[in-house]
C-alpha cells in the first residue's frame, strides 16, 4: 500500500516538473569547469539505467567534451544515439501511442525527453569533432556523414508529423469550437516571439554543412569539401568570407597537386548560448454540452540568451581580420520551434479539454465536493510545460580563414589575447574557439591531420 502511495506521489511530482532546475544544474556544472569525476559517475549511472538518457546524455556528453575527455564524451553521445534509435525511432506503435496518451492526458514531462532534430545532427557534429581531436579521422568521417544524412531526414519529418497531429485533433469532439478558435488565440500570443526570432522557411542547419566541408578539407578530400561548401555558398553567396573560402576550396578541388598549394588556418568561433525555454500560461474557454468551462493551458516559449564576444580578431605574421558572423543558431532553434508549434498547441489544448471535461463531469455528480477539489488540484499541478533542452549549443557561429604563416593570434573584441601558437606551415589547421560568456575562460580546440 505504501509503495502504491509513494509511486503516486513520485508520479504527480514528476508531472509537476518543468525540469528548469535540471537545466540550471547542468549549466552550473559546465560553467564551474570542475570536471568532477563524481558528477560523471552519477550521471553515467542514470544514463546506463535509461533514466531520461537523451536529456541527461546530451548535457553530460557536452560537459565531458568541454573537459576535453573526448572518449568519455563520445561514449555518452553513443548512449544518446542508441536511445534515439531504440527509444524513439524504433519504438513500437503501441508504445508511441501510449506515450502520446499519457503526455496528452498529463503533460510531456511525464515521458523521457526525445530531443529536437537540430540536436540530433549536432550530436554527430560533436562526435566528429571529438574524433578529430583524437586524430581518428576515419570515425570522424562516419559522424559527419551521419550528421548530413540526419539533416536531410529532418526536412522530411516536419510535414508528416504536423499532419498526423492535425488528423488526431480533428477526431476530437467539438474540434472547431474548442481547438481551432483557441489555436488562433494562442498563436496571437506568439506573434511577438517571432518578431524577435527570425525563423527559416525550411529546416536546415548550414553550420552542419559548413563544418562537414572543413572536416573533408582537413582530411584532404577536396572534391567533397568543395561540393559541401558549394551548398553553403548557394545560401550565403553575398558573404565575403564564404566567397573567399569557396575560391580556395574550388582551387584545391581542381588542382592536380594540391600539396603544393598554400595552407590555411580555419577559425570557428562558437559564440554564447542558443535560446532556452520558458513557460507561459493562458486561461481559455471550453464548451461541453452547452456548459462553458475555463482551463489553463501551459506552453513553452523561447528565451534569447546572451552572446559572448561580439567578434574575435584573428592575425598571423602579416594579416589581421575579424571573424564573420554567418550561422545564426537562434534562427535554427526558432525554425524548428515554429514548425512544431501547431502540434504543441493542439496537444496542450487536447490535454486541457480532457482536464476541463473531467472537472465538469465530476462537478455534476459530486455532492460532497471532495472529488471536484481533487480533479481541480490535478489539473492545476499537471498543467506545466516541458522545458528540457540541450543547454549548451551556441547562439551563433562565426568563421575566418587566414593563411598559415606558422603563427596564429586570437584576441577578443577588446583586444585581449585569448590564444596564440606556432603552427606547422605545411598543414591546413582547424582552430575552434568556444566561449559561453566573457567571464568564463574560452575553450580552444586545435585540430590538424
Amino acid at each position: 500500500m505504501y509503495r502504491v502511495i509513494l509511486f503516486f506521489i513520485v508520479f504527480i511530482l514528476s508531472a509537476c516538473s518543468t525540469y528548469q532546475d535540471q537545466n540550471l544544474f547542468y549549466q552550473q556544472e559546465l560553467f564551474s569547469k570542475k570536471c568532477d569525476r563524481n558528477f560523471f559517475e552519477k550521471q553515467l549511472e542514470k544514463i546506463n539505467h535509461s533514466n531520461d538518457t537523451i536529456f541527461k546524455g546530451l548535457n553530460t556528453g557536452y560537459i565531458a567534451r568541454d573537459c576535453k575527455d573526448f572518449n568519455l564524451s563520445n561514449a555518452i553521445f553513443d548512449q544518446v544515439e542508441n536511445s534515439y534509435k531504440f527509444d524513439v525511432d524504433l519504438k513500437s506503435t503501441i508504445h508511441k501511442n501510449a506515450e502520446l496518451i499519457t503526455s496528452t492526458l498529463i503533460n510531456d514531462g511525464i515521458n523521457d525527453y526525445q530531443g529536437a532534430w537540430y540536436e540530433r545532427t549536432m550530436v554527430n557534429v560533436y562526435k566528429g569533432l571529438n574524433f578529430m581531436s583524437l586524430k581518428d579521422f576515419e570515425n570522424a568521417r562516419v559522424e559527419f556523414n551521419r550528421a548530413l544524412i540526419r539533416q536531410e531526414m529532418a526536412k522530411e519529418y516536419f510535414a508528416s508529423q504536423i499532419e498526423q497531429m492535425r488528423k488526431k485533433a480533428e477526431k476530437e469532439e467539438n474540434f472547431k469550437q474548442n481547438i481551432e478558435n483557441n489555436i488562433k488565440l494562442i498563436s496571437n500570443q506568439y506573434e511577438n516571439l517571432f518578431k524577435e526570432f527570425r525563423a527559416q522557411k525550411n529546416y536546415t542547419n548550414a553550420y552542419v554543412t559548413y563544418i562537414s566541408s572543413i572536416f573533408f578539407f582537413i582530411d584532404k578530400d577536396y572534391r567533397k569539401a568543395n561540393d559541401l561548401l558549394k551548398e553553403v555558398y548557394a545560401a550565403y553567396n553575398d558573404n565575403e568570407e564564404i566567397q573567399k573560402e569557396f575560391k580556395v576550396f574550388n582551387r584545391y578541388s581542381n588542382a592536380l597537386n594540391p600539396k603544393k598549394l598554400e595552407k590555411y588556418i580555419f577559425v570557428i568561433y562558437e559564440n554564447g548560448l542558443s535560446p532556452a525555454l520558458d513557460e507561459f500560461s493562458l486561461t481559455l474557454p471550453f464548451i461541453f454540452d452547452g456548459y462553458i468551462a475555463t482551463a489553463s493551458v501551459a506552453l513553452p516559449t523561447l528565451k534569447k540568451r546572451d552572446e559572448s564576444y561580439v567578434y574575435l580578431n584573428i592575425s598571423n605574421n602579416t594579416d589581421s581580420m575579424k571573424t564573420s558572423n554567418i550561422f545564426d543558431f537562434d534562427e535554427v532553434v526558432a525554425s524548428e520551434f515554429k514548425e512544431e508549434l501547431t502540434a504543441k498547441i493542439t496537444k496542450s489544448l487536447l490535454s486541457s479539454i480532457f482536464k476541463a471535461s473531467l472537472n465538469v463531469a465530476v462537478a455534476k455528480n459530486d455532492e460532497s465536493g471532495i472529488l471536484s477539489l481533487a480533479t481541480n488540484v490535478f489539473g492545476v499541478v499537471t498543467t506545466r510545460s516541458d522545458l528540457r533542452i540541450w543547454n549548451f549549443l551556441p547562439k551563433n557561429i562565426q568563421i575566418s580563414m587566414i593563411k598559415n604563416e606558422g603563427l596564429i593570434k586570437i584576441q577578443d573584441d577588446s583586444g585581449n589575447l585569448i590564444y596564440s601558437d606556432f603552427l606547422d606551415q605545411n598543414k591546413s589547421i582547424l582552430i575552434l574557439v568556444r566561449s559561453f560568456n566573457p567571464i568564463i575562460p574560452s575553450q580552444i580546440y586545435k585540430i590538424e591531420n
